[in-house]
């Protein structure tokens, strides 16, 4: 027997190094291509084409590395699409999109990698990009993606960006608007040829960007627009409604739009029977199971209902650290024990915390900072953040270990709930996030205190976050905390300082979104990174402005901070305490008013002009008033609560522009009718 598993181990060794083997010359091909590429660029068109990445670090993950991190298809799955009568169709049109929608956990992103990397005619110019929620959700950086892949595989169609990049220079990839039509020019240039695009997980794409993604897909297929060229796109989704329904215009063009996998759960399910049978076989290896216990658990656990690729993946992981007799009973007896869901495999994972409060309290620490954060969080921040309370009271005081010591202990607190790629930390998948968010829309509550399923609310979440980039922003006012340059002359670990940028540029969004109360311990604290006076202010404000692409005013109070960001709490204890509220910065002349009305912070906006704050002041840089500002950027509630105050519709900046042009002008329809019906 022992032979005989080695034997088949070695076969199934061998047939690795062979796809490993074919994987490695179908890179090193695709690589000849790029390098044959950047010889026929000149200098200028290198520097475009590379600003499409993105990336500034080596160690940033790329478009590629998201695709390369979805597991490989199992043989003999992915069939029911592969064979479907609109897929058929789809790849014998000349043009078109296709749209498959797919339940949670049942294989989407493995279905787009295969069509990437397999499926879909080589004769043909593949680009793609996966969306991935809070990490790469916005339509900037699949255009980006899309262009950076289109113009590695046709070096030629860059001089379609050329004109874009010379105008707007670094700032070409800040302008979806361009983008676009950098786009669209490229895919109309016969030298193109056939194009596919493969957007995955369009419901990981950023809420208020969907609408615009979807508007210009559907204008990419408008005849006038297309002119000669070949295009198609393949888009995967969950089967939302709110997704599927921006569909509907297409079909009268495209009738076979739509491939619904959630309507082909029985073959799906039959598919998943194959993948059960690989893990079989590899767990049997492991485990030396007989024939007679390894069919019967095969057996068993096809015999589960609703069983999904995910669901697979979490009992498979249960069982190779499970030491269950193997015996038929021992069998049935592990078989009892196992989740019958996704969310029964997430609660089993968490809860093994349960036993220890104190390793409960740290976890669900650990969840919500991953729940909060605007982007993954590289393990060294992880680990500062982890170390950070109230009882900390000097950077020094954080009691940091090894990286490697932290990621293995925060494997032990979270296990397969969380998963660590490129040093960053991420959920397994995305059910895992919607596991434990409340919907607060939802008319359920919040589960008991041993449960983990909707136990934590995304305000909670911000608060969690908030809290701990607040307190370590208040290190840096200590005389015995150490900038940075000195730090590390005086020997401590940079590891320390990892925070302060992720702290620096979003401590502000997190106080925002946790809806602090006005008594609560972080409203002092938050109060003193504000003041301008303090050093913490001059290093993370300096830092912020300059990611944030502006120029640093010299005169800011901490009233128009906390205004800026919306900062209800704060902004009240400072009126309270009587904050000058017509105040201007000495750039651009903005009041507290104006900076809250221009980010659309409606609670900041009643509190300042509850202490009587103008609304007809206007700054100095473009004489726009704070209803101008709010128009132009389109805040519906912040305008209306101007109007109600009584703000000028008419009034007119320093170019004649009204609240009603800026706000037609920028594409805010609500707004503008809200407008066009004040001024009659």
């Amino acid at each position: 027997m022992v032979i005989l598993c080695t034997g088949l181990q070695e076969v199934a060794e061998e047939h690795q190094d062979v796809s490993k083997e074919h994987r490695d010359i179908a890179k090193e091909q695709l690589q000849a291509q790029k390098d044959l590429a950047k010889e026929r660029l000149s200098e200028e068109e290198q520097k475009c084409h590379q600003l499409f990445r993105l990336t500034t670090s080596s160690r940033d993950a790329t478009y590629e590395w998201y695709k390369d991190r979805v597991e490989e298809r199992v043989e003999d799955t992915c069939m029911w699409f592969l064979k479907h009568e609109h897929f058929q169709t789809w790849l014998n049109q000349e043009s078109g999109p296709l749209l498959v929608t797919a339940d949670p956990g049942c294989g989407k992103s493995v279905l787009a990698k295969y069509l990437i990397d397999h499926g879909l005619p080589r004769s043909t110019t593949i680009c793609y990009f996966f969306f991935k929620d809070q990490d790469q959700n916005t339509v900037r950086q699949a255009l980006c993606a899309l262009l950076h892949h289109l113009f590695s595989l046709k070096p030629l169609l860059i001089e379609h960006a050329m004109p874009q990049f010379r105008k707007d220079g670094q700032g070409l990839t800040n302008s979806t608007e361009s983008l676009w039509k950098v786009l669209r020019n490229a895919i109309k240039d016969p030298q193109a040829g056939p194009v596919i695009m493969v957007l995955d997980a369009l419901d990981e794409c950023a809420e208020s960007e969907f609408t615009d993604l979807m508007r210009n897909v559907e204008s990419q297929f408008r005849s006038d627009l297309l002119g000669d060229g070949k295009l198609k796109y393949l888009l995967t989704c969950r089967p939302y409604d709110q997704i599927v329904s921006k569909f509907r215009v297409l079909l009268d063009a495209f009738p076979n739009i739509h491939i619904p996998g959630e309507e082909e759960s029985e073959t799906i399910t039959q598919e998943v029977n194959h993948v059960i049978t690989r893990r079989i076989n590899q767990l049997s290896m492991k485990k030396r199971l007989s024939p007679q216990i390894k069919s019967h658990l095969e057996k068993r656990l096809q015999e589960t209902t609703h069983r999904t690729y995910l669901w697979v993946y979490l009992v498979f992981d249960y069982l190779e650290k499970a030491d269950f007799k193997k015996t038929s009973k021992g069998v049935d007896s592990i078989i009892a024990t196992l989740p019958r869901s996704i969310n029964e495999a997430y609660e089993q994972i968490l809860n093994k915390t349960n036993e220890d409060p104190i390793v409960r309290t740290i976890v669900r620490k650990a969840l919500s900072i991953i729940l909060a954060t605007s982007r993954p969080l590289t393990l060294s921040e992880m680990n500062v953040a982890m170390n950070i309370d109230y009882t900390s009271q000097y950077i020094h005081d954080l009691d940091l270990e090894d990286d490697e010591h932290f990621k293995v202990r925060l494997r032990s607190w979270c296990g397969l709930f969380v998963s660590i790629h490129h040093g960053k930390i991420y959920f397994l998948h995305q059910t895992a996030r919607e596991f434990l968010l409340i919907d607060l829309a939802s008319p359920t509550t919040a589960s008991s205190v041993l449960r983990w399923y909707h136990s934590i609310t995304t305000q909670d979440a911000h608060a969690v976050l908030a809290e701990l980039c607040v307190l370590y922003l208040n290190f840096f006012n200590s005389n015995v905390s150490l900038l940075i340059d000195e730090d590390l002359g005086a020997g401590y670990s940079f590891d320390r300082y990892t925070f302060l940028d992720y702290s620096a540029q979003t401590w502000g969004a997190h106080l925002r979104e946790a809806n602090i109360m006005d008594d609560d311990a972080i409203v002092p604290l938050a109060l003193r990174i504000c003041d301008p006076g303090s050093k913490s202010y001059s290093l993370w404000f300096r830092m912020y402005w300059k990611t944030a692409s502006m120029t640093t005013t010299e005169y800011f109070t901490n009233l128009m901070v906390a205004s800026y960001y919306g900062h209800r709490a704060v902004v009240k204890l400072l009126l309270e305490q009587g904050a000058e509220v017509e105040a201007q910065d000495n750039d651009y002349g903005q009041t507290p008013l104006s900076l809250a009305a221009a980010n659309g912070h409606e609670a900041a906006v009643g509190l300042l002009l509850e202490h009587g704050a103008e609304v007809e002041t206007k700054d100095t840089g473009f004489g726009d008033t704070p209803l101008s500002w709010a128009a132009a950027n389109g805040h519906e509630a912040v305008v209306r609560l101007l109007l109600e105050q009584g703000a000028e519709v008419e009034a007119k900046d320093n170019y004649s522009r009204t609240p009603l042009w800026l706000a037609a002008a920028n594409g805010h329809e609500a707004v503008a009718r809200l407008l066009q019906r004040k001024s009659r």
